[in-house]
């Protein structure tokens, strides 16, 4: 594994520098590290791993890598979309080379920086009030900086779902004991069981999904597929039944060019439909109570309930659409 993660790192380097494609993006990273990095140091509070401030951290060969080019991706995404109203899949193409770029880096460095940070914080959380200090500070953080804003936010955009739901939120967790309170009386030995073996899971899928080549082989099926799918009414891809979705069709009905979901890919896909059936069969008891809880916290509006669900049924066709298709032109894989 260790020999695979070299390989990978070194393929991380030779891939395309999205920050290049950014006006400025590695000194607007830098000035958005810069913030963060203060943030950081403040709420850690005494914890200097190898001496140095904590958010020495996120200059290591790994944890910068990330940064930046996550950083500038974003960035790059945000003004290639800030004055679009309809993205198209010939966009989403166009875009899959960043994504591609971006999933390098991630199969190189995800592992080792998450390791660096991981072993700092149970180094200094020796001292068992250590963890406290931390969510002290943090509270103490979002208080100084963001609660009023948030809050004007939420009483001014009620009658809204976004506003509600922010309102409803700011009621229930009023300190650090409200949502720790929250926390003892919703999280049982059983969820948190599910949650680690969850994370092992997503951690041995990453890997095979990292050690196969699979960055380059989805970026050359979905850049195919996103072609296809362009055009022929196909102009929205936010609306997949339809128009896209007898594209998409077309586009695996095309056996003779290879047109069939990479096997490294399907198996991410398969894992993630599991996972998906075990969450919502082993846990409709408590999704049944929050949908209860938040229709009698909106009762009073009941045109933003009809909203919520409309969108809701909105998303569950084009998720239908999709799901069909896929399940209709999987590949024979071993």
């Amino acid at each position: 594994m260790k020999v695979v993660a070299v390989l990978l790192a070194l393929v991380a380097v030779s891939v395309a520098d999205i920050c290049n494609d950014v006006r400025g993006g590695r000194a607007q990273a830098t000035q958005i590290k810069t913030l963060i990095a203060a943030g950081l140091d403040t709420v850690m509070g005494d914890c200097y791993p190898n001496g140095d401030a904590f958010s020495a951290l996120l200059n290591s060969e790994a944890c910068s890598a990330l940064f930046y080019q996550g950083t500038c991706y974003g960035l790059k995404t945000a003004e290639k979309y800030a004055n679009v109203e309809v993205v198209s899949y010939d966009m989403l193409r166009r875009g899959v080379s960043d994504v591609r770029s971006l999933g390098h880096t991630m199969c190189g460095s995800v592992e080792t920086c998450y390791n660096e940070v991981f072993d700092a914080v149970s180094d200094c959380a020796v001292d068992e009030d250590y963890i406290q200090g931390v969510l002290d500070r943090a509270v103490e953080m979002y208080k100084s900086r963001a609660q009023s804003d948030i809050a004007e936010f939420g009483a001014s955009n009620d009658n809204t779902i976004m506003g509600r739901l922010i309102n409803l939120a700011m009621r229930r967790f009023t300190d650090l004991e409200s949502v720790q309170a929250f926390a003892m009386e919703n999280l049982d030995d059983g969820m948190i069981e599910d949650a680690q073996a969850g994370y092992k899971a997503f951690k041995v899928a990453a890997a095979d999904f990292c050690d196969s080549g699979c960055v380059d082989k989805s970026a050359r099926f979905f850049k195919m597929l996103f072609a296809r799918m362009h055009g022929r009414g196909c102009d929205d891809a936010s609306e997949f039944c339809g128009s896209c979705e007898n594209n998409a069709r077309r586009f695996f009905m095309a056996r003779s060019m290879n047109h069939a979901v990479p096997c490294c890919l399907q198996d991410v896909i398969e894992q993630a439909i599991d996972g998906a059936s075990y969450f919502r069969d082993a846990y409709s008891g408590e999704m049944e109570r929050a949908q209860s809880y938040l229709r009698e916290a909106f009762a009073d509006q009941p045109e933003l309930i009809a909203q919520a669900e409309a969108a809701a049924a909105a998303v569950q066709e084009q998720i239908d659409c999709v799901a069909s298709v896929y399940s209709d032109n999987k590949s024979s894989c071993a």
